[in-house]
């Protein structure tokens, strides 16, 4: 039986585009996004940059004073991160995509999954048409320009876009999926970490091929149950998760660049209550519950690390989400002695059914 079609619709370098779009004399310039600590004119990261800053050794997540440093001798430009330009721009554009499928899955501010078995009846051929318009009338109407990969499942989908980047359009046929994968490095599975990769070329495995002729029992028991079974179906291209309704979050997060890097609790918790703050409107906005709370911190090393807590029953309070994420934050510095430089908040398991609890165990 034939699956899919599925596609994925990626915004290409959308930040740095959306900034071009904004002021065209920008395309014939390096353009780098930051997100600016406030510590000093050059500390923070880089959230991303056009191709041009990218030819030059600019990437996502560098700091800004290496980024500067980079392009020392060139005229580029350093502009700070305009979300809610970008996430009007985001809508527009999911919204077209919203025209070629009753089934879109919004999984980031620039990337969604289509859900095309009921526009194209199965037909793959049909499939690449009907993405080919999508993408010509987002850059007519929006000036956006975007990828997009067509295949069986999402994986396969958004490899097929990330190998399609920039503005191109792949389609990975029924029954070429195993050729596809077998010479891709490990690490070009979305969500494969560099320690991951770095663990299975300890075993001799470097490419998916090589990676699909492991046991999985083999893989689960270097691994765990769950990167081990997902390894093992990512491999062979079986990964068939379905698409989500848009509308069908997964989690809501915030996250905060500190003034400084420091490790002192008092201090993060007074400046994490703006996130817990920002983080509850949002929650109340969308109408939903949460039942897992986890506080997120960043290194000084750009390293992440992370304390999570379920609650006993869903809840959208203010208190409970406070309680929560104080209870994590002072675990992940008991636990861990590390300086943070950037700290947020995420809720997870959400749903739209009521739920009371308050956070008197633990």
């Amino acid at each position: 039986m034939v699956r899919g079609p599925v596609a994925c619709l990626d915004i290409d370098y959308f930040f740095a585009q959306a900034e071009e779009l904004r002021d065209p004399s920008l395309k014939s310039r390096p353009v780098v996004v930051c997100v600016f600590s406030g510590r000093t004119p050059d500390s923070g990261v880089v959230s991303t940059c056009n191709y041009l800053a990218r030819e030059l050794g600019v990437r996502s997540g560098m700091p800004i004073n290496r980024a500067k440093r980079l392009l020392q001798n060139v005229d580029a430009a350093f502009l700070p991160v305009d979300m809610e330009y970008y996430r009007g721009l985001s809508e527009r554009v999911f919204a077209v995509a919203e025209r070629f499928s009753d089934l879109v899955e919004i999984a980031s501010i620039d990337e969604a999954f289509l859900d095309l078995k009921a526009a194209c009846g199965g037909d793959y051929g049909e499939a690449l048409q009907l993405m080919r318009r999508m993408k010509d009338s987002i850059e007519w109407e929006i000036g956006l320009t975007c990828s997009v990969g067509v295949a069986k499942n999402k994986l396969l989908a958004k490899m097929a876009s990330d190998d399609s980047k920039p503005n191109g359009l792949k389609v990975i046929w029924p029954g070429t999926e195993k050729d596809y994968l077998a010479p891709k490095p490990v690490d070009e599975i979305p969500y494969v970490g560099k320690k991951t990769a770095e663990r299975l070329r300890s075993i001799g495995v470097s490419t998916v091929g090589e990676l699909a002729r492991v046991e999985p029992g083999t893989l689960v028991g270097l691994f765990g149950y769950r990167v081990g079974h997902f390894l093992y179906l990512a491999s062979r291209g079986e990964l068939d998760e379905p698409v989500l309704r848009r509308g069908e979050a997964k989690q809501i997060s915030r996250i905060i660049t500190l003034k400084s890097a420091t490790r002192d609790v008092d201090e993060i918790l007074q400046q994490l209550r703006r996130v817990v703050n920002d983080l509850h409107a949002r929650i109340l906005s969308k109408g939903v519950f949460f039942e897992g709370v986890s506080v997120i911190g960043i290194t000084k090393d750009m390293q992440t690390v992370s304390r999570s807590i379920l609650m006993p029953r869903a809840s959208q309070s203010i208190e409970d989400l406070s309680d929560a994420a104080s209870k994590c934050l002072r675990e992940l510095l008991e636990q861990l002695k590390v300086e943070l430089r950037r700290v947020g908040v995420k809720v997870y398991k959400l749903s739209g059914a009521k739920g009371q609890s308050r956070l008197t165990q633990f």
